[in-house]
């Protein structure tokens, strides 16, 4: 009998979760499923959304068609990858998917309203989101070494950013910091049990196609072979690929360790436009990559170190 109660009672928790966050049991125990993959997965999907800046730089169309046509694409690729197009209608895979949407809309609006450099910057306020929803909904107050490894990260990246911060619209900026809350949402709701990451990032997939597509017929799109080139490389790889290697990752990874490894993106972006156009990012932006990646690593280490025991 004794047992029977406490089989109902899990059952109970479990289906009454928050709305963002699973339950402190289920962190807990996504903090032991932690293995080395999970990371090596983030990073090469935090390599591929790199690919963003430099791509669009050949793309003369408007953001939302853009947005339309590699999401379109990468729907393509994650149905290809899955071998389905089902897609379960569970909070947590409409929760994960609402906030994909809207942190691409939300940092595509914010780059045409504020300096790129700035909207990069404030959407990396997410991990600090990720501990504010934790505190805010669960009391999990957040630890010393967590605390540390955001600050030092956020740090890196005013390092890095030093030389190309400008003063920019003040609505631009508070869409950027919008996106960095909806991009903790990201990875948080893919921890969630009741969310198949595959089945939330294929219906956010779903919803930028519905609502990027129809600018596409008339936002001036044209037959340019060169445009053409970089929306494929967008979509199947910069998107794509990017969200499959992310699905695999974050199944396997703490979503703060997760969100903290993507800062190695920001530091790449300018690394490609340097390659294709000369443009050597300068000694500030340097030291603060190097602080960034280092911190990672270190925090990685760290992670892995407590989930073991050792």
């Amino acid at each position: 009998m004794h047992k029977c109660r406490t089989i109902c009672y899990n059952a109970f928790v479990r289906q009454n979760l928050s709305i963002f966050l699973p339950s402190m049991y289920e962190s807990r125990v996504s903090m032991f499923k932690t293995d080395r993959k999970g990371p090596l997965f983030m990073v090469a999907a935090s390599v591929c959304w790199s690919l963003g800046g430099l791509c669009i730089k050949f793309i003369p169309w408007s953001a939302m068609s853009i947005i339309g046509l590699r999401a379109l694409l990468a729907a393509a690729v994650f149905i290809v990858y899955r071998r389905s197009i089902k897609i379960s209608a569970t909070r947590g895979n409409i929760l994960g998917a609402i906030c994909l949407s809207l942190t691409t809309v939300l940092f595509v609006f914010a780059n045409k309203l504020t300096t790129a450099a700035a909207a990069i910057l404030l959407q990396f306020t997410a991990p600090v989101f990720i501990m504010l929803i934790e505190f805010i909904f669960y009391r999990k107050k957040p630890k010393p070494g967590e605390v540390i490894a955001v600050a030092v990260t956020i740090l890196g990246m005013l390092l890095f950013f030093a030389d190309y911060l400008e003063p920019g619209g003040m609505l631009g900026n508070l869409l950027a910091i919008a996106s960095g809350l909806t991009f903790a949402g990201v990875f948080v709701c893919n921890k969630r049990p009741d969310t198949n990451p595959d089945e939330s990032l294929l219906l956010g997939f779903f919803i930028n196609s519905v609502i990027g597509m129809p600018f596409v017929f008339f936002g001036g799109v044209s037959a340019d072979p060169v445009a053409w080139s970089f929306v494929l490389l967008l979509g199947i790889v910069q998107v794509g690929l990017a969200y499959v290697f992310f699905s695999l990752g974050i199944k396997r990874t703490p979503a703060l360790l997760a969100c903290l490894i993507t800062a190695v993106e920001p530091v790449l972006n300018p690394f490609w436009v340097a390659l294709a156009t000369g443009e050597i990012p300068g000694p500030f932006a340097a030291a603060g990559g190097a602080i960034i990646v280092l911190t990672v690593v270190a925090y990685n280490v760290w992670v892995e170190k407590r989930a073991t025991g050792k």
